[in-house]
């Protein structure tokens, strides 16, 4: 029997964190208007591709796999959205905070 963290599903979240951190990693580096199209996928896709899996192996282990990702550092910077300034690890927080929540979730 396959561990849970090797579910597809749960195997498909990692990446999904895993490119989020890294993007959120490199805002700074990014013009505005693709640093903010980047952070609205972001704010969108990680909760979806939660939710998911968190259907398909549990919620249990969905949140398991975001708070792994949770406690990773990012790179501290400033980004400008919607005409504010953001700490980029106010975002990280943010959008693992929605993911755990979109994974315990009730359809």
């Amino acid at each position: 029997m396959t561990e849970m963290s090797d579910h597809p599903a749960i195997v498909r979240l990692r990446v999904e964190l895993d490119a989020a951190w890294k993007s959120i990693c490199t805002l700074g580096g990014l013009a505005d208007d693709a640093r903010g199209r980047v952070v609205a996928e972001l704010r969108a896709a990680v909760p979806d591709v939660a939710s998911r899996a968190a259907l398909e192996a549990g919620s249990e282990a969905a949140v398991a796999e975001i708070s792994r990702f949770a406690e990773a550092e990012v790179v501290r910077a400033e980004v400008r959205q919607a005409g504010t300034v953001v700490p980029s690890t106010e975002l990280w927080d943010d959008i693992v905070h929605t993911a755990a929540e979109a994974a315990v979730a009730r359809r």
